[in-house]
């Protein structure tokens, strides 16, 4: 299915409440220590375990002829997940592999929700995650170090509406579904409707549940919604007779929104060659899935997502190029997110561009995408 005009995000980008990040941040920070021995953040699962030593030893890189001169730090490495990974994760997900097949010791944790990822870094419980700019962002305001060191994905929240809506400024006293007032699906939406149809002045109907919401479009009960790209998939598999308007945000407000991947301070100071190689494979990761087929891409789905009910995702994601093959951080996107979700910090405050910067000089740029 040509989803050009799609896109997906894990779940709606909710503003993180600065109370419980300041809370949790606070309480990580004044239990770490230099080893990272500080206990283990309540998990709700795991796919392995892991942490931090705080230590590095040298192994050489199993199969590789440049292993008896480039030296591996195996310190113990952990990539939280905010959720069960999904498509948008596969890169981070194949250099994991990739890094292990290499002899470093890199392992996954899942800790749900937007904060735990977090404070997990904080304590060094944890040292990479992937996450939105907002829960970033505001982790730092909170007292977090942590760094983003690379993209993980573009923005892929979907505009989806009855046809007849394309032009959106016939919304006005239409009903439109939202997820919640501030949610992040909502704050895109919004700067959508600010740049392609600035007067327009629809109702809002607040509807949690994505599918539901994606139901009430299909039954003409609302006009349009902001959706994640499986549920704008899964509506127009489920009603192919279906009239939509389906378009990605990240076409229209192009960066805004775009997700990232963390690295917290300890790493970047005492083992910065292991994010080097995080975002290397990552990289390499994301310019072998622009050059897979139909058949690679779904063999990969089946080996690293189980749970998916086919690669049509994974396929949309390729074929919109959703992922930065340069790392993502020499575009517009993290200055443009941190403007349109009224966000404080500049730039030069959240990021480290070390290891992205060595990752490029070694594998060298690509043309597949410009950033």
């Amino acid at each position: 299915m040509d989803l050009r005009k799609s896109r997906r995000s894990r779940a709606p980008l909710a503003v993180v409440a600065m109370s419980a990040v300041a809370l949790l941040v606070t309480a990580a920070c004044s239990s770490s220590n230099k080893s990272g021995a500080a206990s283990t953040p309540t998990e709700s699962a795991s796919t392995s375990t892991g942490g931090s030593t705080g230590s590095s030893a040298s192994a050489p890189a199993a199969g590789s002829s440049s292993a008896a001169t480039t030296p591996i730090d195996n310190t113990k490495t952990l990539f939280v997940f905010n959720s069960t990974p999904q498509e948008q994760d596969l890169p981070e997900l194949m250099a994991i592999d990739a890094m292990k097949s290499q002899g470093y010791d890199i392992s996954t944790k899942q800790l749900d929700g937007s904060v735990l990822p977090f404070q997990a870094l904080a304590s060094n419980q944890g040292q990479l995650t992937g996450a939105s700019l907002p829960e970033g962002a505001l982790a730092v305001q909170a007292g977090s170090t942590v760094k983003i060191i690379t993209a993980r994905n573009q923005n892929q929240v979907v505009w989806v509406a009855d046809d007849k809506f394309k032009d959106c400024s016939k919304l006005s006293g239409q009903k439109v579904g939202i997820y919640s007032e501030t949610g992040g699906y909502t704050i895109l939406m919004k700067l959508y409707f600010a740049k392609a149809c600035p007067n327009v002045k629809p109702t809002y109907v607040t509807i949690p549940d994505s599918p539901v919401r994606a139901q009430a479009v299909a039954t003409g009960k609302i006009a349009g919604t902001a959706l994640g790209l499986p549920d704008a998939i899964a509506l127009q598999q489920a009603n192919p007779n279906g009239t939509f308007f389906v378009l990605p945000l990240s076409t229209e407000i192009p960066g805004v929104g775009d997700e990232y991947v963390y690295a917290n301070s300890q790493t970047l100071k005492d083992h910065p060659t292991i994010a080097q190689a995080f975002v290397t494979e990552q990289l390499k990761a994301i310019r072998q899935l622009y050059g897979d087929d139909d058949a690679a891409l779904a063999d990969l789905v089946k080996k690293y997502l189980p749970d998916a009910k086919s690669a049509d995702v994974l396929k949309s994601m390729v074929k919109s190029k959703l992922w930065y093959a340069n790392g993502g951080l020499s575009g517009p996107g993290l200055e443009a997110t941190l403007k349109g979700f009224s966000l404080t910090q500049t730039p030069d405050q959240l990021q480290d561009t070390t290891a992205l910067d060595a990752a490029l000089q070694k594998i060298s740029k690509s043309d597949l995408t410009q950033y």
